[in-house]
């Protein structure tokens, strides 16, 4: 735990770098925060407290209001990315009374009512999940990673998040039929199709939008922490790689960290001071970063992020 005395005189924001590469760890709420960085932002990638949850740690939001509560930062973010821009949303429902509330849902078509279009859905299985008994429900093994964006078009580049082939591509690839030689459509008229000649050659291929990662225990300070390669995985599909992420729930500071390895500048905001000197903590001591010897050169909106 960390002295009260520090937390209360954190400053409003802390910059650590790397290898040219900045984190600016900022105190305050994200809705006023992210005036600072109108149109400037690539990727806002963010799990927000979920509906009647971390209640020990942020107010506590009922699930029915929860989507209501959400909107009061729509025009923060939307305002924040730039027209290539992305938001990921990690997320997860909650059982009330007994059955699955869809306020997940609710939050997601209220963001598309006021100009969020939808891109694509990501599930983030988690390869061990917390144990537990239920009367009618099984074990929570999977997240929401919903993938909104200000255009139909956003900055993406599947190359980077490729993964191998395969061994199947041996034996499958070694005989190919006559069918298998110009693209055919599915017998299910399903609308896909198939040209199975396309992967001859290919040592890598793009992986699907179920990410099967790790749950991360509690012991980083956060009730909430998410693995860092969620993020990375993130940030290398929707970030240039020059490009700016914040996470406006900056939370443990996963994100950072993400941010750091992979040569992107980002910012990271919370509201919680306990956190926000966490977050600082865990970059210098993960990432290995520094605080810059002048820090006074970096306001809450350094140079470095200016076009």
């Amino acid at each position: 735990m960390l002295k009260e005395e520090k937390i209360n005189n954190a400053p409003n924001n802390t910059v650590v770098e790397k290898n040219g590469t900045y984190c600016n760890v900022i105190h305050g709420d994200c809705r006023s925060e992210l005036a600072n960085f109108a149109g400037k932002v690539d990727l806002i990638v963010t799990s927000p407290p979920y509906a009647d949850a971390r209640r020990k740690h942020y107010d506590s939001v009922h699930p029915d209001k929860f989507a209501e509560w959400f909107l009061t930062f729509h025009e923060s973010f939307y305002n924040a990315l730039k027209p290539s821009g992305s938001l990921i949303i990690n997320i997860k429902d909650k059982v009330v009374d007994g059955v699955r509330h869809r306020f997940v849902w609710h939050t997601i078509e209220a963001l598309c009512e006021r100009g969020w279009f939808s891109i694509d859905d990501y599930l983030w299985h988690k390869t061990n999940p917390m144990p537990g008994s239920w009367p009618t429900r099984l074990r929570d093994g999977w997240e929401y990673c919903f993938h909104l964006a200000k255009s139909k078009r956003p900055f993406f580049e599947p190359k980077a998040v490729e993964i191998p082939i395969g061994d199947w591509k041996h034996s499958r690839l070694r005989k190919l039929g006559e069918n298998d030689l110009s693209r055919h459509n599915s017998v299910n008229a399903s609308g896909f199709g198939r040209d199975i000649s396309k992967w001859v050659g290919k040592e890598t291929v793009l992986p699907s939008n179920v990410l099967s990662l790790a749950l991360v225990g509690k012991n980083k300070g956060h009730p909430a922490v998410f693995p860092v390669e969620l993020p990375a995985f993130f940030i290398k599909l929707l970030c240039p790689e020059d490009g700016f992420v914040v996470d406006p729930f900056g939370g443990s500071g996963s994100t950072g960290i993400a941010a750091l390895a992979l040569g992107r500048n980002s910012a990271l905001i919370d509201n919680n001071a306990l956190y926000y000197e966490q977050a600082v903590e865990r970059l210098l001591h993960e990432s290995l970063a520094q605080i810059p010897d002048s820090p006074e050169r970096f306001p809450v909106q350094p140079k470095l992020y200016e076009p």
